[in-house]
Formats: C-alpha cells, structure tokens, sequence
C-alpha cells in the first residue's frame, strides 16, 4: 500500500514537471523577437538597397550629406545584431563567405561613419560615388548572408522540434503508467477510508504550491511590466500604444499625454497632436490597411508647433489590433534644411532669385503652360562701374540692395526677379505678351530714374536702367529666349542707354521647345 502511494506520488510529481517542462518550452516558441536574424538580414539588404540609392540622390543633387548620414547610421543599425547574433553556430557547414560578408560590411560602413561629414558637400559626394561603386556587389553578397541565416534558423529550429517531440514522447510514456497506477489506486482508495483523506491531504498540498506558483509568476510579470515601463520612459523617442479603435490607451509618454492636453492616460487623443488634421487622416488610412508607416514627417503640437519623424505598425494585444508609434523631433533638421534651400536659390547680396534658381523658376514657367504668353525682360545698370571706382564696392553693393527692394515692391506678384550678373538683373512675366512687358519695362525704367537712390552720408546717386525685352514664340526654348533678349539689351545700350528695346522673334512653325 504504501509503495502504491509512493508510486502514484512519483508519477505524478514527474508528470506536471514534464507538463511544466512543455509549457516553458512552447513559451519559448511564442516568444516575440526569438529567431529574428532572417528578418535582419533582409532588413540589412534593404536598408543597402536605400543607402545606395540615398548615394545615387546626393550624386545628383536630390539628397543631402545628413540624409546620407542618417541611412548609413540605419545600416549600422541593422548590421550590429547579425554581428553579436551565435545563430551561425548551429550551421552544420560553415559559410565563410556569409562571415566575410558582414566583416566587410563593418570595416567600409565604419570606416563612411567616421569619413562622412555632413557639413562637408564634396567629402560626401566623394564617399556618394564610393557607396556606388561597392554596394551593388556587397547587396549581391548579401543574398549569402541571408541564405545562411535562413539555414541557421531552420536548423535550429529544428532541433528545438526534436528536442519538445521527445519531451512529448517521455511524457507520453509515463502518462500511461500514470493511468495504470490511477485505476489500482482507485481501487485501493474504495478500500480504504484512511487512503483517501491522505490523497486529500496530498492535494491540498498540490493546491498550495500551484498558488505560490502563480504568484511568483504574477510577481515576474510585474516586473517585466516594471522593466519594459522603464525602457519607454528612457527612450529618446515618444511612444504611444494603443488600440486600433482608440479605446484603450496602453501606454503613452508623459510629453505626448501632455502636448495632447490629457491629464490622464486614460483621456489622451491622438488626433490633438496633429497641426494638420490630413496628414492624421492619412496616418490612420495606412495604420488601418495594416500598413507599416517609416518614417512620415508631419507637425505636431499646436499649441507650439515642431517637426517630428512618426514610425508605427499595427501589432495585435491579448488578440485585438492595435498600433505602436513613435515619434523623433526633427526640428533642428528641418531648419536646417530650409536654410540650405534658401542658400541655394537665393542671392546673397539682395534676397532675390541667383541665376540658377531663376533659370529652373523659367524653365518650370515655360512648362506650365506651352500656349500661354510669356516675356523675359534683361536689365542692366547703365554705368555702373562708374559707381564702384568713383564710391567704392560697397556703395555699389547698396544701390544693387536698394533696386532690388524697389523692383520686387512695384512688380506685381507671381513675377519671377532674379540677380543673374553683377548688375544684370533678370524679370520673367508669365500670361504677358510683349506689348504689356514693354509697358511694365518703360514704368519700371522711368521710376527708377526719377528715383535717386539716397546712401549713407547723405550720398545720393541717380541710375537708370537699359532693359532688353522678348516674348516667347512657338518652339522657342529658354536659351533662344535669353539670347533674343540679351540682344534687345545690348540694342538698349547701343542706343543711348536709359531706354527699353523689344526684340520679337519671327513667326515659326509650332515644335517642341528645347527647354
């Protein structure tokens, strides 16, 4: 009898330790993040595939040297876990050339971390034109990497399988020899009052230690809670969790709960976050086709208004979907970026268009509309080199300043006006046909001339303009316009100067402009 007992009790004890034993291993199994080296690699190759064509951008001016930086830092990024990752060590081949690979994709992506410099256009472009030359090989080499990964992973998953099916095959086994005990205990316990309040003794027991089971586990998932809590709460980013319906609020960072205007979790509104009620439109739009969002720029905060990165995902808690989004400030980008455009369109000494900006500004002018009218006027100072050797550089530098003011307060708006010489001036008139240019031109010369322009100590100096006009015909392309108008200009001064010339162009027949 009591061998009897001490048998059940053993089969028993063995059986929830097996049972125990294939729940934590298929906890393992669902493990979120568990065998993800596949999903980084072909993340790795993506993110080549961006830096290269992020090069080929810069190469032709569509990019800048900090977006450059910012996807090479993402590769980097992509490429430390596959390098600190022992999933390799599961090939039952080595793959030299997958380690290779990622060797040699750390050395170069290292070595452009520390050459790039941002601030340095040419240093970029040189390393622009390098990341084109390499990266198509290394993306090819690549497909290695992730072919060994997809092997690794396989194997290991694999002995993993074989590793629960035999924990099933030793539980199985002792399972039945639990069921022959059960059934002679049973009728052990039939004869025997004393038998049976010992098995009610042994399950309470039981019933005390499945308790504080339970309780170290609840206490184990508070401070996973606890641990997870803190990492959010120290990441650079923002971050809101919440469910796709908007119900339930998971999380959210003290600094969004308080741009929104909550003062409870419970309360946060992620639509109050957005300057722009479109580009929230358009988050949800994505978000609810269960599209990843990377990396969407847009304003938030009203009330004070910055630029951030938004990241989300749709993701699904305790079976119900919900999203998961971050947010970067980007305000110090952005201005910065701004104030490059504006260093690259404009002309540092008056504010207007540099010639550059103005012939791109034309050229978009004459593809707009090929059929409606559109004139070009060339200006020039007459004499001005007198000013500079007579008054110095500077005096010139602030009559060029002061017609440049003058000439964009009395043009009309939707004209383009642009320094394209040192006193060449340039004034592009769309929907204007030549006679009303000639007109503008003729205003324009004698306002100028009847209006001295008054400088520092009471130095007052009188100019007059020789502007060259034309209109645009059919098949005219924005370097005949400039010519044709470069003539009528140097016809003005031939003339006397202080007067404005119209050059028109012969009647042809209708052709595609070479713009």
């Amino acid at each position: 009898m009591w061998l009897l007992i001490l048998l059940a009790s053993t089969m028993i004890v063995v059986a929830l330790s097996g049972l125990y034993l294939i729940s934590e291993r298929s906890d393992q199994f669902d493990t979120p993040g568990r065998h993800t080296e596949v999903w980084q690699s072909y993340s790795l190759q993506l993110q080549l595939r961006e830096l290269l064509e992020t090069a080929q951008a810069l190469e032709h001016g569509e990019a800048s040297p900090a977006q450059l930086k910012i996807r090479l830092g993402t590769v980097r990024t992509a490429l430390d876990p596959l390098l600190r990752t022992r999933v390799f060590d599961y090939l039952v081949e080595p793959r030299p050339d997958a380690m290779r690979t990622l060797a040699r994709l750390d050395r170069r992506t290292a070595d452009w971390m520390q050459r790039l410099d941002w601030r340095d256009p040419v240093k970029a472009a040189e390393i622009a034109s390098r990341m084109r030359k390499t990266l198509p090989d290394e993306i090819r080499a690549s497909h290695e990497l992730i072919v060994a990964c997809n092997v690794a992973v396989a194997i290991q998953l694999d002995r993993e399988r074989q590793s629960l099916k035999q924990t099933f095959h030793w539980l199985g086994g002792f399972l039945a020899l639990i069921a022959t005990g059960c059934l002679v205990l049973a009728l052990r316990i039939l004869s025997a009052q004393r038998r049976s309040r010992r098995l009610a003794s042994e399950l309470h027991r039981l019933n005390s230690s499945l308790e504080r089971r339970v309780q170290s586990r609840t206490r184990l998932l508070h401070e996973r809670e606890t641990l997870l809590q803190t990492i959010l709460d120290s990441t650079p980013s923002e971050v809101t969790l919440i469910s796709a319906d908007q119900r339930r609020v998971f999380y959210v960072s003290h600094t969004l709960l308080m741009q929104s205007g909550a003062g409870r979790q419970e309360a946060f509104d992620l639509s109050r976050l957005f300057v722009d009620a479109d580009d929230y439109q358009r988050l949800l739009a994505r978000l609810d086709r269960g599209d990843t969002v990377q990396q969407l720029e847009t304003r938030l905060y009203p009330a004070a208004p910055y630029w951030a990165l938004l990241t989300a995902r749709p993701l699904r808690i305790h079976g119900q979907p919900a999203w998961l989004i971050w947010s970067f400030d980007i305000t110090r980008r952005k201005t910065m970026e701004q104030k490059l455009h504006r260093l690259a369109t404009t002309d540092s000494l008056t504010g207007l268009y540099n010639r550059r900006a103005l012939l791109r500004a034309a050229i978009q002018a004459l593809r707009e509309d090929r059929r409606a009218p559109l004139s070009l006027l060339l200006l020039d100072i007459d004499h001005f080199k007198r000013i500079n050797d007579a008054h110095g550089h500077p005096i010139g530098d602030d009559v060029l300043k002061t017609l440049a003011r003058r000439m964009s307060s009395w043009l009309r708006a939707g004209t383009l006006i642009g320094r394209i010489g040192g006193e060449e001036f340039a004034i592009v008139l769309p929907h204007t046909q030549a006679a009303e240019a000639l007109a503008i031109a003729e205003r324009l010369r004698q306002a100028v001339a009847s209006a001295p322009v008054a400088l520092s100590g009471q130095l007052t100096l009188s100019i007059t303009l020789s502007i060259g006009i034309t209109q645009r015909q059919d098949g005219d392309s924005l370097r005949t316009l400039v010519q044709r108008a470069d003539h009528a200009l140097y016809r003005a001064k031939a003339e006397g100067r202080n007067r404005s010339h119209l050059t028109e162009a012969p009647r042809q027949p209708a052709a595609a402009a070479d713009i």
